[in-house]
């Protein structure tokens, strides 16, 4: 008699569709996304550039908490060689070995601190380089095995059969070293490699189960306390790559320390590292106070999923693809990674909204250091945070104080910017010959700061200011050139530098890592007068089809031009707004098709996975708010533009004064149902591709029906 299966095959599909519907958004959290390149060649704009690495995310798979203190994040390092930007955070997924784990992994501000490396056997000074590995103490990686998570890393040194586990809290890394049965079981501190170059340090052995010492880059100095669950057996420390055996202690540009230990098979050495930027005592409290004797590695990880938790489950997607909840919700964990997130001026505020809450923005705009300064004028970009503020009050952040940080704006505005704001108020432009880089997009960017300035003045009372500052925000119409139809470089007489390509990649002269094309689009203080200046609705879209049609074939390849659709580039972070601006000139639909293909080709849930550098949370951070269905387009505006949603629910946790939830529903989504039919917000027809935060209230909900095919009548009407 044939046995029947059925009951049993039944039993696991049950059980493996409630083992998925039981996960948590901590468990879909994967760092290991975007820590290699992705290598379709449609995508990469003929890059990479001769002699150079594709770009990856340039992320570290590093352990962490929210709001860690200054760069702390422990993981694993594979080599510093290489351009700066490729190579700042230290690791690559592709690389083939590892050459220790750092207490601080700074993605790519090169900030990779305090490094360890267990080994087996003789003692090297040296991780040898990534062509030569048995040069040094580097070792093989196991890929299969190599894991990370919300607060968590591991993989297999298949060199010496150890398992490396790391875990952290704010000021503390947690090593856990599963060892082989050896008589040389070894733990290397080596700070000398480490990034950036090491200006001095000191390490000592202070009893068989503790160092400490520190490391000084340029003035900035980190002290650490290391205590080991064993006594070492022998200890000793290195020099300019001279072992000195039984030494407890050495100091130098060139220094480092190990400690071996006897070990069984699969014995576990677990490593407490302090840290601390003020001392040495700081340090070993930090270590006492975050990690105390009685808490084990397991319960610190937890810790750091329950850490972790608090924030992603503020937002509980449903349905869809896996794929793309592991894309979401480690997009959560990225931008919402505390203090490395920068406030680019580029960014939908409403993603740090939903992971944070109003009262942690609100602390955040309120500490003048950690909001960008309140910086007029930001740098080779051009546009400061002005827009940021002025968006965060309008969208009913109201505890904001707008009068201190609008004196302080106003006096930079009429004063400040260096020579780039000096030119800007004397042309109203910068000239091509004034000795300022970037001076197009600047020049750009100084208008639409301009223009924020003049809303901020409004809200503040300062009428008079207000137009003052309105005006001049129209200045950057002089630098379109009618002949061309694009933003052009001019002298300070007037005349027009001539010809221009504008499809030719500028890295740090005309345009600051783009082209004429791409900054055609990049004021969206005034995308209406934007619209009038290129000729109207009919003429804004038809260029904008041009735009993402046109294939791009540079003569010079620019590495940070990467996610090419057409002549857009996705992988930078000053153009991510160009695919909704269908939205302005009647045209939702091919918005709704952009943004999609771009949420399913350009984001994956693969180490492979992200189109170019993260940035500190914004490449990854578009994805967040677009995979809702909507982004903020004018960071000065109250509006959300509409785009393409990709969950069929989505549960908002809304913060703040105001707390409840808020449920964006789109019905019979799928991966060919892209395109709006339809909505509903708060009980009401939206008939327009755009609604504001304030409309996002407890109870509420935004319901869209979507469908195959484009439905040309809604949100047709002009913006």
């Amino acid at each position: 008699m044939r046995p029947n299966f059925l009951p049993v095959v039944i039993f696991l599909m049950v059980c493996i569709s409630h083992a998925s519907a039981q996960r948590r958004p901590v468990d879909y959290v994967n760092p290991l996304i975007g820590t290699a390149p992705i290598t379709d060649k449609q995508y990469l704009g003929n890059n990479p550039a001769p002699g150079e690495e594709l770009y990856s995310g340039t992320v570290n798979p590093c352990a962490m908490v929210p709001d860690p203190a200054w760069y702390l994040c422990v993981g694993p390092v594979t080599g510093f060689d290489g351009a700066y930007h490729v190579r700042g955070s230290g690791y690559r997924f592709d690389d083939a070995t590892i050459m220790g784990f750092t207490q601080m992994n700074g993605e790519y501000s090169d900030e990779n601190r305090l490094l360890f490396m267990p080994t087996i056997g003789p003692v090297k000074t040296s991780p040898g380089d990534r062509a030569d590995p048995a040069s040094g103490y580097r070792s093989a990686k196991d890929t299969q095995s190599e894991k990370a998570s919300a607060g968590y890393y591991s993989v297999l040194l298949t060199t010496y059969g150890i398992k490396v586990e790391l875990t952290a809290t704010a000021h503390c890394g947690f090593h856990r070293y599963t060892f082989p049965r050896s008589q040389q079981a070894n733990i290397l501190i080596d700070l000398a490699n480490s990034r950036p170059a090491i200006s001095n340090a000191s390490v000592s052995v202070i009893d068989k189960h503790t160092v400490e010492g520190f490391q000084t880059s340029g003035t900035n100095t980190v002290f650490f306390r290391a205590e080991f669950n064993k006594d070492f057996s022998s200890s000793g420390t290195w020099e300019n790559g001279i072992l000195a055996k039984e030494s407890s202690e050495v100091s130098g540009t060139l220094a480092g320390l190990y400690v071996t230990f006897n070990t069984s098979a699969k014995e576990q050495i677990l490593v407490k590292v302090g840290t601390s930027t003020i001392s040495l005592a700081d340090a070993a409290a930090n270590l006492k106070k975050e990690i105390p004797p009685g808490d084990g590695f397991g319960a610190i990880r937890e810790q750091s999923r329950t850490l972790w938790s608090q924030i992603l489950d503020r937002t509980v997607v449903e349905g869809g693809f896996e794929g793309d909840r592991t894309n979401f919700y480690t997009a959560v964990y990225r931008m919402a990674a505390g203090p490395k997130y920068s406030w680019f001026p580029f960014y939908d505020a409403n993603g740090m909204l939903l992971a944070r809450g109003e009262d942690w923005v609100s602390q955040r705009v309120a500490s003048k250091e950690r909001f960008w300064g309140w910086h007029w004028g930001g740098g080779y970009w051009g546009p400061g945070n002005v827009s940021s503020l002025v968006g965060l009050y309008k969208m009913g952040i109201h505890t904001i104080d707008l009068k201190t940080p609008y004196q302080d704006l106003r006096n930079q505005a009429l004063n400040g910017g260096g020579a780039a704001g000096a030119a800007y108020r004397q042309y109203g432009y910068i000239p091509a010959d004034s000795g300022v880089k970037d001076y197009v997009n600047r020049s750009i960017g100084l208008s639409l700061d301009d223009r924020a300035l003049s809303e901020l003045a409004n809200l503040t009372g300062n009428q008079s200011d207000s137009q003052f500052f309105l005006k001049r925000s129209q200045s950057y119409k002089t630098l379109y050139n009618p002949s061309l139809g694009f933003f052009a470089p001019r002298r300070a007489d007037g005349s027009w530098i001539l010809p221009l390509d504008p499809v030719e990649p500028h890295a740090e002269d005309i345009y600051r890592e783009g082209n004429a094309w791409n900054y055609l689009w990049f004021n969206t203080g005034d995308i209406p007068g934007l619209i009038d200046l290129l000729g109207g609705p009919h003429n804004f879209a038809a260029k904008l089809d041009t735009f993402f049609t046109t294939d791009y074939s540079p003569r010079v390849p620019l590495r940070d031009l990467t996610g090419v659709i057409g002549l857009y580039f996705h992988g930078n972070e000053q153009y991510r707004h160009i695919p909704y601006l269908y939205d302005y000139v009647g045209q939702p639909w091919k918005t709704q098709a952009l943004v999609r293909r771009i949420q399913k080709e350009l984001y994956r849930p693969i180490p492979a996975g992200l189109c170019g550098m993260d940035d500190f949370g914004d490449l990854e951070g578009w994805y967040v708010t677009s995979a809702l269905g909507y982004i903020q387009v004018d960071l000065a505006s109250e509006y959300y533009q509409i785009g393409s949603p990709l969950f069929p629910k989505v549960t908002v946790k809304l913060q703040g004064q105001h707390p409840g939830t808020f449920t964006i529903r789109a019905n019979h989504v799928s991966g060919v149902n892209k395109y709006i039919q339809s909505a509903v917000l708060n009980g009401r027809p939206l008939n327009a591709s755009h609604f504001r935060q304030t409309d996002m209230v407890p109870g509420g909900s935004l319901v869209f029906e979507m469908g195959p095919e484009p439905n040309f009548s809604w949100g047709a009407k002009d913006f």
